[in-house]
């Protein structure tokens, strides 16, 4: 940055401070991306932005009001890197369905910087890339419970109006067998995906209904 202009310095340093290039790949090759330019405009404008975003697993896009650090560009995929609620948080740029800047300034943690969140994200990220992605929901009455239970392996649950009689949730395991704590939960919690954590519950819930079913307790056979 010191080869280049003294004019021209303050607009380079800006750029370095809200767009980041990572030439290593995660996941499949970028799509195009829905209102780019919104997003772009929201990082060097520092305005907040409000998301209609499709997370993976899901049909219906969910909106969010964000704080926005900046964007990377990981191996030709563009991802916002974004506060939301007060928490650092991952957009695939081309799950973004749409993007509208507010007439609100940004509200940015004091003392974070892109580098910083970009940093906490990406280890995360990394560190679960083995770990399986549920997604679920949870009936509401139960949904304090099952955030006590699930607290070690919860990583979001959806904002809503508090109408439906569900709330949906992720989950992180470390691998796929580890699904099973779910059945705790019985019919108050159901796996929407993937379908392979839909079959491992399934084929816990058998294991569970031989045990029981048709036996004495302690006892191998069926009753006579």
């Amino acid at each position: 940055m010191a080869a280049l202009p003294a004019p021209h310095r303050p607009a380079a340093e800006v750029t370095s401070r809200r767009v980041l290039v990572d030439a290593t790949r995660w996941m499949s090759g970028p799509r195009q991306a829905a209102d780019l330019d919104v997003l772009q405009d929201a990082v060097f404008c520092d305005r907040r932005l409000r998301l209609r975003y499709r997370h993976s697993g899901e049909r219906e896009p969910r909106t969010y009001t964000v704080d926005p650090y900046g964007l990377v560009a990981k191996a030709g995929v563009w991802y916002l890197i974004a506060d939301r609620r007060g928490r650092p948080q991952l957009f695939r740029a081309d799950r973004v369905r749409s993007a509208r800047l507010l007439d609100e300034p940004v509200r940015r943690r004091p003392g974070v910087e892109l580098a910083d969140a970009w940093e906490v994200l990406r280890r995360q990220v990394e560190e679960r890339a083995d770990a399986v992605e549920v997604t679920v929901r949870v009936r509401r009455a139960r949904l304090d419970v099952f955030r006590r239970m699930a607290a070690a392996q919860l990583t979001e649950v959806s904002d809503d109006d508090g109408a439906d009689e569900w709330v949906t949730a992720r989950l992180s395991y470390p691998v796929l067998r580890a699904v099973r704590q779910l059945l705790a939960f019985s019919d108050q919690v159901e796996v929407l995906d993937p379908p392979e954590a839909r079959a491992e519950l399934l084929a816990g819930a058998r294991s569970v209904l031989a045990v029981y079913e048709g036996s004495r307790p302690g006892g191998g056979g069926r009753a006579g």
